[in-house]
């Protein structure tokens, strides 16, 4: 029996070697879609370790190391000079010149202690990350604390040292709103042209952030034209600059300005008592969005934002509090309840969505039976 052929034998491992290529390419794929902040996961095993084959080929794999996870919370001590030697760099040489997704997550998301020293190591991991900015298409900050997070505003300007021109994912949250005790100072000018806010399409940050970025002299949101998912975080009274002619300035900005939003999100949203049963303003018009998601919300203030979205293809409720049963909910196609304390007051909301969905059904049956341009000539 002849052996195989040297020639062979190579041909066979080149052909291993570009099948698990692209394996690995497809593994470390993150897809971005209307709910980016639900493709956030802690950093994979490193493959590379199964055997010295698999490590040559994921090196010389670029697409495997575009999606680059920083613990914010691992190293007590983040410094520029630690980072010039942390696994951040081997990252964004490996990926080169690939865009870049970058997360910036807390090993332990809750500490059982205030960490300190959070808002200085995130600054430090930006500082580390400007010069490779202009390669960053997706930017995931998750604090423990708002008060760590930094001006959205400030850091999309074109004054920041940031070059975000592929920057098409941009989330800054946190777990508790603390802005009250540390506010942040007023934003600078918004500089214009702002190529990052040109390329924006989602946008998710808390609501301190938020205000500021509706106020002089930022005017963010006048700016993201392009924009198509915008989700709030933490947007109660307690927080540092609410007022209620903010909130329905948001209201009048997805309205009038964000005219490609798609999704709309609310995390822990919350109005005075006093203001949930006030119609909106007379210069406010109803809107409509395809995907309207609230989470962490009670039932007056849900009904404040019905009020305000009165149809939305799919809605879905994901931890809220229905104190009341009577919810009108806007019309919707798809209705999506996940993690429902108030489990008695189900039966009573999904018969309420039911008769909404079917009496819209019926008036679109009587209109293309009985319209006049669908009649028998």
């Amino acid at each position: 029996m002849d052996s195989p052929s040297p020639n062979g034998s190579n041909a066979r491992i080149a052909s291993n070697a570009s099948i698990l290529k692209i394996i690995f390419e497809h593994a470390a794929y993150t897809p971005i879609n209307e709910s980016p902040e639900d493709n956030i996961r802690p950093r994979r095993p490193y493959l590379g370790q199964v055997c010295k084959a698999w490590d040559a080929i994921i090196i010389n794999t670029p697409l495997y190391w575009v999606s680059i996870v920083v613990y914010i919370d691992s190293n007590p001590t983040h410094t520029e000079d630690r980072l010039a030697e942390s696994p951040l760099k081997t990252y964004l040489f490996r990926s080169s010149p690939h865009p870049v997704t970058i997360y910036l997550l807390r090993k332990v998301k809750v500490p059982h202690t205030l960490d300190l020293k959070e808002k200085s190591a995130i600054h430090s991991i930006l500082t580390a990350l400007a010069p490779h900015s202009h390669r960053i298409s997706g930017l995931y900050i998750e604090a423990n604390t708002s008060s760590s997070l930094p001006s959205v505003s400030d850091l999309l300007s074109a004054d920041s040292g940031f070059f975000f021109k592929n920057l098409k994912c941009l989330m800054a949250t946190s777990n508790c709103d603390d802005s009250h005790i540390l506010p942040l100072p007023l934003p600078l000018p918004l500089s214009l042209p702002p190529l990052s806010v040109i390329s924006l399409t989602y946008l998710n940050m808390d609501g301190r952030n938020l205000f500021l970025s509706l106020n002089p002299p930022c005017h963010l949101l006048q700016h993201l034209s392009q924009l198509e998912s915008l989700c709030i975080n933490h947007l109660t009274p307690r927080v540092d600059g609410f007022s209620m002619a903010l909130v329905d300035k948001l209201f009048d900005a997805i309205t009038n300005t964000l005219v490609k939003l798609r999704t709309l999100g609310f995390d822990e949203f919350e109005v005075p008592p006093n203001a949930t049963s006030l119609p909106p303003p007379d210069s406010l018009l109803p809107c409509s969005v395809r995907r309207l998601v609230i989470r962490k919300t009670a039932s007056p203030s849900m009904q404040y934002i019905f009020q305000r979205v009165t149809h939305s293809d799919e809605l879905g409720l994901i931890g809220c509090f229905f104190s009341e049963p009577k919810v009108l909910l806007p019309k919707s196609a798809r209705l999506v309840l996940e993690r429902t304390v108030d489990f008695d007051l189900l039966p009573d909301i999904i018969l309420e969505w039911t008769a909404q969905r079917w009496s819209s059904i019926r008036a679109k049956l009587w209109t293309l039976i009985f319209s006049p341009s669908c009649s028998m000539q």
